[in-house]
């Protein structure tokens, strides 16, 4: 009787959660978007409107760069914050054998002061490999949770600043449960795996600065001197892409790193942020940029992926005020996604995507990136050199990475990181 028995309740229990599913999946747009899976042509709309000054050459793009910059900060991410001068306040050696003995483990407290007055301060984690002949490249990649969840080190001190509702001790059951759906490298990257090909990493907490969090978004601003109620005011990614050249400035005064071959890794929110950076700041020489979707790689007319009404609504400290103006009526947009990629050329970007990730719309991220291409080819640079979706070419300077599942940080996006950063850098 106990097989029927349990055969019975789960066809009763099918029978009650079926309709429930097939509401949600029509009724909530994000279950509607996992059930789908993306264009593995990358068909859609084409990238409008078109890239400014290209028909008159390199000359002509070079000239027209700038107004392309300021189109970008008034429409989507605010102004660029100030210069700032960059010390080291404390240096401390915290593990000269991390991971299996692959890395040296520092921690540095920088302290930053804009030009205007504004103040900061970052806690980085510097991870060099252990056994490196001379200055080696360096990845940047900010953290979400803080240094202790990032770095898997119980022995860092707990970050008092603020965290995601999502970053839970270690250990925890919803750790294990977003390992499962969101990849065993959401939070911290497989770092012994990229010391050991010869990478450093550069970590820190975006709450040191700018925390993700609209209601203290003002004071993040006040903070750093400026105005909150700005027309221009920026937005928090363009905070953490400022960081990240902050991070910068201090990694070329290191003579461990090669200070020509930085790049930048991020994920999500913070995928448009390294995006950005990319596109203002030059010395980033490779931007990986993974799931960067709506504001980020992701072109805005084609009715896929996440609604910019509901990302302004939602996360309305992410952007430039202007940005929110722009809601359901997309087609008004001064520009696209394709701009923002063009700004990065002829230096090297990596986009990461999931088939199943259509909340970021990869389609819309591969014909941004087809839109952007020929801006590479005036510097007489490859640009993207796909054919598709799902055939990774990492020999030109701008690459597509697609993979099963949805969104997160799984271990054949840090293979195919690590491999376009090898091609990139020559190593």
């Amino acid at each position: 009787m106990t097989q029927p028995r349990f055969v019975l309740r789960t066809a009763l229990l099918l029978a009650l959660i079926t309709p429930l599913m097939l509401g949600l999946a029509a009724s909530c747009s994000p279950v509607r978007y996992i059930m789908m899976t993306a264009n593995p042509h990358g068909a859609g709309p084409a990238a409008e409107p078109p890239l400014p000054g290209l028909s008159a050459g390199l000359e002509g793009w070079i000239q027209t760069r700038p107004q392309v910059a300021q189109s970008l900060s008034d429409t989507l991410f605010g102004a660029p914050l100030p210069a700032a001068d960059v010390q080291v306040i404390e240096r401390e050696l915290i593990d000269p054998q991390a991971y299996h003995q692959s890395g040296v483990l520092e921690r540095v407290s920088l302290s930053i002061a804009l030009e205007n007055g504004g103040q900061g301060a970052i806690e980085l984690a510097l991870i060099t490999p252990r056994d490196a002949q001379g200055p080696v490249p360096v990845i940047l990649i900010p953290s979400d949770c803080g240094l202790r969840a990032q770095l898997r080190r119980p022995d860092w001190p707990q970050s008092q600043n603020p965290v995601p509702g999502y970053c839970e001790p270690s250990g925890s059951a919803l750790e294990d449960f977003a390992s499962s759906f969101f990849g065993d490298y959401v939070v911290s990257p497989p770092l012994e795996q990229i010391l050991r090909r010869g990478y450093a990493v550069a970590a820190w907490h975006e709450s040191d600065i700018a925390p993700d969090r609209a209601s203290v978004h003002d004071a993040t601003l006040r903070a750093l001197n400026l105005d909150p109620d700005a027309p221009d005011r920026p937005g928090v990614i363009g905070v953490w892409a400022w960081m990240m050249s902050r991070v910068a400035d201090h990694l070329q005064t290191d003579s461990r790193i090669a200070s020509d071959q930085l790049s930048v890794m991020g994920h999500s929110r913070r995928a448009k942020a390294a995006l950005l950076a990319g596109a203002r700041d030059e010395r980033f020489g490779v931007v990986i940029a993974h799931q960067s979707g709506t504001g980020g790689a992701s072109l805005h007319r084609d009715n896929l992926g996440e609604p910019l009404a509901s990302i302004t609504q939602n996360y309305p400290h992410w952007f430039a005020p202007a940005y929110a103006t722009y809601a359901d009526r997309e087609d008004a947009l001064p520009l696209d996604a394709h701009y923002l990629l063009a700004m990065i050329a002829p230096r090297s970007v990596l986009l990461g995507n999931g088939r199943r990730d259509v909340w970021s719309d990869p389609a819309g991220a591969w014909r941004a990136a087809e839109a952007a291409s020929p801006v590479w080819s005036l510097y007489g640079e490859d640009g993207l050199m796909q054919d598709s979706l799902e055939e990774m070419n990492v020999t030109g300077r701008i690459a597509f990475h697609i993979r099963p599942a949805t969104h997160g940080v799984r271990g054949e996006d840090w293979d195919a990181f690590l491999r376009f950063l090898d091609t990139q850098f020559g190593a």
